[in-house]
């Protein structure tokens, strides 16, 4: 099954994103900071992340940016989301979302980035030519 660990400090959207999550079929994870997340994902990493960009404790791109530097999990998909006009310039994450997210918006990005990320693992292994 595939998981998905969904991060952010207001929890009514948290509450939202993981019920419309569930009902697609994934594995659902939620934390409610940046920190919190962060260890969650190092005792049991995520086939995707999808957090809020200004959270306490760590930001949802501090936490893109740790997860990006550990060794051998740096290709997690990584969704960022926010209230704000546009996205951060210096975080390297894979997709953007404005609040309110919509759930069949948030559910083909992550399709989509899931399967990219097969695409891509498949190429570096060798096995897609």
């Amino acid at each position: 099954m595939t998981s998905v660990l969904l991060v952010d400090d207001d929890s009514e959207a948290l509450a939202a994103w993981a019920a419309i999550c569930a009902a697609d079929g994934f594995e659902v994870k939620t934390a409610s900071n940046g920190q919190l997340a962060l260890v969650m994902f190092l005792e049991s990493p995520a086939d995707i992340v999808v957090a809020d960009w200004r959270m306490p404790v760590i930001s949802g791109s501090e936490l893109c940016h740790r997860l990006r530097t550990l060794p051998g999990i740096s290709d997690v998909a990584f969704i960022l989301v926010s209230g704000e006009p546009s996205p951060p310039a210096f975080v390297s994450y894979d997709g953007f979302l404005r609040k309110p997210v919509d759930g069949s918006v948030l559910l083909a990005t992550m399709r989509r980035l899931l399967a990219d990320n097969v695409t891509h693992r498949q190429l570096q292994r060798g096995e897609i030519t």
